[in-house]
């Protein structure tokens, strides 16, 4: 059936779950009571418990805090009380510069009484300022700086957002600058970050392969998040992969003791059955005793099917998999001890597992008629017995000393285990295919992380030394061919497993250092440099299609990856930047060994780095109410991905260049109420090898100008919000010519709402996707993932989803 468009009785109201540093989401009221449990320890452990407890954003000169004790904090209080009494033993005050931004500052001797507030003041100019970041991130060390574009995301923002959206890949692709839409798939294939990739890291440890899968984001279950900070631009210092920026997500820990009960239900509005209904559940405990800290969070959820606008079942995805009909379990555990005031270490352990069970195929009918002219449509008798999955498990143990040696040091051993499954492809008419086959990818990765900062006056130096160990190997499932074509291409009996891509070792050794000079008179300077080492080898094997037998071999490369910065404060109200950063990242080596000749030499291969100069300018503006962010960006490489067309018959790498802009603005009507709009546009050429002349690149790189809108309202414990979500149409075809990534895509408007009440000792959040019930496909489908009418999926028309949290 199609439903009217829906309207849902809320006051027109902001998501500012952003994004600026300053102003972010109104997680916590500044005269709403929080129950606090501080002990007294150095300042800077005090300030982030502080931002984990109340959401709210602290900005100070890092050289402030050194040496600097919080005084304990125990019972209950508002925010701004709470700070206030947390200063009260060091030689800072707090200016409130929002209900959600807070800079501190070193008290003049004369009078430091009289400027400690605990009421909201926008009097003073903001100085030279730093996030004090929560997690053992390279943030926290410092390498943020204001030469960077940064969205920050609380463990609150992602509750509300998760309200109307469906994964993390959805929640940054609308709310985030510079990142493409998402797909509503099982895949961040297409979801770049300023046309290049976006390195995603949890608690750490790096969710990309060697053999990219583009299933980064959907490894971890959205509840165990503590906060997400996303760095954007390419910047090495990170680590491969991280040539559009860096997402950077923290799972919580426990500081304090506390149980929570968890329960979601959501439907699609055009289709109200047990079908096309979700159900989760999920419990937490966590406790602190002394010195020792745990905690423990279970999630299981049941996910029911897609359907659209119409009321019609939504049809699989053939070539990167779907979320529907599937089942997710997560168990995360970490316990953390405090060795003194300094020095803490943290073990934890994360297991996810999603996998689908659907008796649902895509009709390929549907290829015979012209491009776009239909939607892809579901058949039902699917016999498959293993389906789309993902197995994430990972080990992590993490050291933290704020003075070792008289330097703060953030040290991380970890290891992953990783096995992702796709849909099978039918690629007998290819030759190197040859088979009806599924692939599925297995990596097992061990790795460290080492840093050390030494900050001398207003000088900082920043070193330290990584390493990621990789082994990973891709093989194939083949299936019965006979038994495929009786049943029209629905039932697969498997035959045996064969190989598709050896198991590759891939191992990089790096070093880096950075250095940071700041001055009391408003500039600052950032510079530092990455040198990396990395060897990639394999064993003889044959290839899958043609049968060609390939010798193993190894090479081994090198690489420095430079960056540097200067920012400098115009007036009180204004900042600006200028900054060159060396993005840095692994070919897909999997593209060249899995089509490889018989007399294919990996020394002799183009199995160089992707390494891209990224030049930015750009601005911060704040006020009293207003907080306006701006960015103007160009990337250029001589080598880009390896791209294969033809399943493998034709690989090169071109030249590319890439240029955008990026603006968000915060606006503060009342306490109240706020406004928030988010906009990117991004340009981008590339020069295949050979040719004279630069074109266009395709849509699964570069999209379209996006643009968010949004309002929200808050009042007493009800928080209200409506957000719109524009893409823009474009035309991505080369002289009228169609092709991969390369169609001309309509443009699509979507609003979203929230909202979120707060209980004497629970939550309850309900939100509607899409609730204007609006027909239309999201450009990955527009794009045609794999060039045919299998792909043209349309969206989800409007769900509505109810979350209830109790704690204990």
């Amino acid at each position: 059936m199609k439903i009217l468009p829906l309207a849902l009785a809320i006051s027109a109201a902001s998501l500012s779950t952003i994004y600026s540093p300053v102003v972010l989401a109104n997680t916590q009221s500044v005269n709403q009571l929080v129950q606090f449990d501080i002990n007294a320890s150095s300042l800077r452990q005090g300030l982030a418990e502080f931002t984990r407890v109340t959401g709210i954003q602290l900005f100070v000169n890092d050289a402030l805090l050194n040496e600097q004790q919080n005084a304990p904090l125990k019972g209950q209080f508002t925010a701004a009380q709470g700070l206030t009494y947390l200063l009260n033993q060091s030689n800072l005050y707090a200016e409130w510069k929002s209900p959600q931004g807070v800079v501190l500052k070193a008290k003049a001797p004369q009078n430091q009484r009289s400027q400690t507030t605990n009421k909201p003041s926008t009097t003073a100019p903001l100085d030279n300022i730093e996030v004090v970041q929560v997690n053992g991130s390279r943030m926290q060390q410092g390498l943020t700086s204001v030469a960077r574009q940064t969205s920050y995301f609380s463990a609150t923002d992602i509750s509300n957002a998760m309200a109307a959206n469906a994964n993390l890949a959805q929640v940054i692709g609308k709310l985030v600058p510079g990142v493409s839409p998402a797909s509503q798939t099982m895949t961040n294939f297409g979801l770049t970050l300023r046309g290049r990739n976006l390195l995603v890291l949890i608690d750490g440890v790096p969710m990309s392969t060697n053999r990219n899968v583009s299933r980064d984001l959907f490894n971890l279950d959205p509840s165990l998040i503590y906060s997400i900070e996303i760095v954007r631009g390419g910047n090495a210092i990170y680590g491969s992969g991280a040539s559009g920026g860096v997402m950077y997500i923290t799972t919580k820990t426990a500081k304090q003791s506390s149980t929570q009960t968890r329960a979601e239900l959501s439907t699609s509005l055009t289709e109200i059955s047990s079908d096309a209904t979700t159900y989760k559940l999920g419990q937490s405990i966590a406790d602190q005793r002394d010195k020792l800290s745990f905690a423990v969070d279970f999630d299981i959820a049941s996910t029911g099917g897609y359907f659209d606008a119409n009321g019609d079942r939504i049809a699989p995805e053939p070539s990167q998999g779907d979320l529907f009909d599937s089942t997710q379990f997560s168990l995360h555990g970490k316990v953390g001890y405090q060795f003194d005031k300094n020095a803490e270490l943290f073990a934890s352990v994360m297991w996810f597992d999603s996998s689908q069970d659907t008796e649902f195929a895509s009709d390929p009918s549907v290829n015979s008629l012209p491009l776009h002219s239909v939607s892809a449509k579901p058949r039902k008798g699917l016999v498959l017995a293993e389906q789309n999955s993902a197995d994430n498990l990972m080990f992590n143990l993490h050291y933290v000393d704020n003075d070792l040696w008289s330097q703060q040091f953030s040290g991380q051993l970890y290891y992953r285990d990783y096995e992702t499954r796709f849909y099978p492809f039918d690629g007998r008419p290819f030759a190197s295919w040859n088979h009806l086959g599924q692939v599925y990818l297995n990596a097992q990765v061990l790795g460290f992380r080492s840093a050390f900062s030494l900050p001398i006056s207003n000088h900082t130096v920043i070193y330290g030394l990584d390493g990621n160990f990789e082994s990973t190997k891709m093989p194939i499932t083949a299936y019965d061919p006979e038994v495929f074509d009786n049943s029209n291409g629905l039932e697969f009996v498997k035959l045996e497993d064969k190989t598709f891509m050896p198991e590759t070792d891939t191992n990089n050794i790096a070093a880096f250092a950075q250095y940071k000079y700041h001055t009391d008179w408003g500039l600052n300077v950032d510079a530092g440099a990455r040198f990396e080492h990395i060897r990639v080898s394999f064993d003889d094997f044959t290839t899958l299609g043609q049968g060609n037998s390939v010798d193993g071999g190894s090479k081994s490369y090198d690489g420095t990856m430079l960056n540097a910065s200067v920012n400098y404060s115009l007036t009180d109200n204004v900042k600006t930047y200028i900054a060159f950063d060396q993005g840095y990242e692994l070919p897909d080596i999997g593209l060249l060994l899995r089509y490889a000749s018989s007399d294919f030499d990996i020394a002799s291969s183009e199995l160089e780095p992707v390494t891209s100069d990224n030049f930015e300018i750009g601005f911060n503006y704040q006020s009293d109410n207003v907080s306006v962010n701006g960015a103007l960006f160009n990337s250029t490489s001589d080598r880009g991905r390896v791209k294969s067309s033809g399943f493998g018959l034709d690989l090169r790498r071109d030249k590319e260049r890439i240029s955008g802009i990026e603006l968000d603005v915060n606006y503060y009507l009342t306490d109240a109420l706020s406004m928030m709009a988010l906009v990117s546009k991004i340009n981008g050429d590339e020069k295949p090898e050979g040719a004279d002349k630069w074109r266009e690149m395709n849509g699964f790189r570069i999209a379209p100008l996006k643009a968010t809108f949004a309002t929200q309202y808050q009042f007493d414990n009800i928080n209200l919000q409506a957000q719109l979500n524009y893409v823009d149409g474009h035309d991505y075809r080369l002289n009228g010519n169609t092709g991969f990534g390369r169609h001309q895509t309509d443009s699509y408007t979507t609003l979203d709402l929230f909202a979120s009440i707060e209980l004497d000792q629970s939550v309850v959040n309900i939100g509607i996707e899409n609730a204007t019930n609006r027909e239309y496909y999201p450009l990955y489908s527009q794009l045609l993932r794999s060039n045919a009418n299998t792909s043209h999926i349309p969206a989800k028309g409007a769900m509505v989803k109810l979350t209830y949290r109790y704690n204990w």
